[in-house]
This record gives structure tokens, sequence and C-alpha cells, in this order.
């Protein structure tokens, strides 16, 4: 018998002359086992190893059990295996597959035994792949990796910071803006009440005290504390240097000024009046000079002082209303909130 195997679908290639009266099965088994597999064919693959090679036969007989290989589709499942895993294919095998990873984890194809390019795929992506015998390549967009993605499947995660053409996946959103909010960054918002827990989907944070604003840090301010207040009552210590009261005396002191009176005189009315001239008997006349006692009793009115004095303190007045002021700016009230872990 001199019948040989096709390399990609192992269908069986009759000899001149074989299988004289019975070519027939042969042939039927390569377009029911085989061609019509390798066409329309779908099967589920267990996923219970890794690696773990595809199943091929060579001119099959029977189902695609043991003739994974040629399918059509490929559905892979979770066998057990709890991590990302490698599938590998018939080494010289050209192929086109749709592929289905219907798995938690990334699936990796590659040829057995090659060194050649391998194209990976992300849980619950379909797409179109094929191989050279050598090397895997996305059948889809023709660069390896890349995918189409609809509905709730996933795909490999870029890492931070890389700013390619990869897919954005929710867990690569979600790493940036950790990175953009990291524990003490503050969120505002001048419409949207929701704790950005909600909006953001991480982290835990905390409300910053109503009518709060914030302050640089240094200058004298440390970041983390807190202080101030919206209103405050002036005191004379709030206001600027100043002085009140007497000329020369500032406000602190405490000094008395003597205001002295050089001396005045105060009389009564015509203090002599008891001074009397006599007219004596014959026409003549004599002038009479009254006692001292006589004059102290007519001059009661006359009084003298030597000087007098009053005091004037320079801080007896004061200064400052008590009434309390308001020092805010103008202003746009935001929601804020701060996150602590």
């Amino acid at each position: 018998m001199s019948s040989t195997y096709s390399s990609d679908l192992r269908v069986q290639l009759m000899g001149t002359g074989d299988q004289a009266g019975t070519w027939g099965a042969t042939t039927n088994n390569n377009f029911q086992y085989i061609f019509e597999q390798a066409i329309a064919g779908v099967q589920t693959v267990s996923v219970t190893a890794t690696p773990q090679a595809l199943t091929y036969l060579n001119g099959a007989t029977s189902t695609l059990s043991n003739n994974q290989a040629i399918a059509a589709a490929l559905i892979f499942t979770n066998g057990g295996v709890n991590a990302n895993f490698t599938i590998t294919t018939p080494s010289g095998s050209q192929k086109l597959y749709i592929i289905y990873n219907n798995t938690s984890y990334t699936a990796t194809l590659q040829v057995t035994g090659s060194s050649g390019s391998t194209v990976t795929i992300p849980s619950q992506v379909t797409t179109k792949v094929y191989t050279d015998g050598t090397n895997f390549f996305a059948g889809n967009t023709g660069t390896i990796g890349n995918f189409s993605i609809n509905g709730t499947g996933t795909a490999t995660t870029p890492s931070t910071g890389d700013n390619s053409t990869k897919i954005a996946t929710t867990a690569f959103v979600t790493s940036a803006l950790q990175a953009a909010y990291p524990v003490g960054s503050i969120y505002m918002n001048a419409s949207v009440s929701t704790n950005p827990g909600t909006l953001l989907g991480f982290g835990t944070w905390a409300v910053i005290a109503a009518g709060s604003m914030l302050l640089g840090n240094g200058g004298g301010y440390t970041a983390g504390t807190t202080g101030g207040s919206a209103t405050t009552t002036l005191s004379t210590a709030n206001l600027p240097s100043h002085t009140h009261g007497a000329s020369g005396l500032s406000a602190s002191s405490s000094t008395t000024v003597n205001i002295s009176d050089p001396g005045h005189t105060h009389t009564t009315s015509n203090p002599l009046a008891a001074y009397a001239l006599n007219t004596l008997s014959g026409g003549g006349s004599q002038t009479w000079y009254p006692t001292l006692a006589t004059i102290n009793s007519a001059v009661t009115g006359i009084t003298a002082t030597a000087s007098t004095s009053t005091s004037v303190s320079g801080n007896t007045a004061s200064a400052g209303s008590g009434t309390a002021v308001t020092t805010i700016s103008p202003y746009l009230v935001v929601y804020m909130w701060q996150r602590t872990a």
C-alpha cells in the first residue's frame, strides 16, 4: 500500500492502484471527517495543561475528538488551568482558525517546537488567526496581537503610561486614574456632589470641611495642616500702630503731665469803702486813718493762688470697635474631597 498523507489536513492520498474496490470508504472518510470538519467543523478544547497540543490523526476515520487540529473553529474552555496558557499546533501544518477563548485567562497560540511568532488571545475574545506551519498571525488586522473586542470581551492590559495604540482596558484606565489621584489627592467638582469613590471606582474619600479653602505649602504653612477662620473680631492688637490723647503722648504712655497756673488774684469791689473823710466844726478839716483791724475787716475779697495743676494720661483713650469683619476673597463654591486610602 503506497498511500501518503497531506501535511496540512492529514488527508489520505491513495497510491495508484491502491484499495481497488474499497477506495470509496477512504474517500468518504476524507470528505466526512476531514474536509467537512476543516471547512465547517467546531471543536471544544478543554484546557487541562499548559502547554497543551491539539490532537491530530493521519486519515481520520471517526469523530474529531482525537483530531482537534483540523477543525475550522476552536472553543477553549477552562479545564482546570487557573493561569494564562499556551496551545500548540502540529509543526509544518498550515491552517486558518476561528478561535473563541472562553476562559478567564489569556491564550497563546504557537506552533509545536517552533521559535516562530505567536499570537495571544485575551479572555472572552473571538477572532481569526492563521499559521504558515512555523509562525502564527492575527487574521483580523494583519498585526500580531491586535483584536476587535465586542460585548464583554477582554484584552491584555497595557502598562501604566503606555501611549501607544493598544486597547485601553478598564484595568488600564483604573490604573491611570489611580496614578493621577494617589492617596492625599484633592478632588473638586462645581456641580456634582457624588463621592469620587463612586465616580472613579476606587479609593476612600473624606469630605473637606465646609467653608475651607486650599493653601499652598511653604511660607510657614505645612501640607496637611488646617487653620484659619472665615470671619474674625478685630482688637487693638490687630490695628496698625497709632496714637491717641494729648500732644506728645503715645497711646502706651502712662506719664502724668502737670499743667501749672503761674498765679493770679481775685478782688472784691471797692475794698476800702470803710475809708472816710471827717469834717470838723469851725470849717476845719482833718484826715482819718482807720485802724489795721478796720482795714482787714473791709478787705475781705482779696485772695491769691500761686499755681494749680491737672493730670492727662496717654493710655486713657480706647481704639477699635470690636466688630467682626469678613476676610474672604472672591470665590467659587465647589464640592471637595481628599483621598485617605
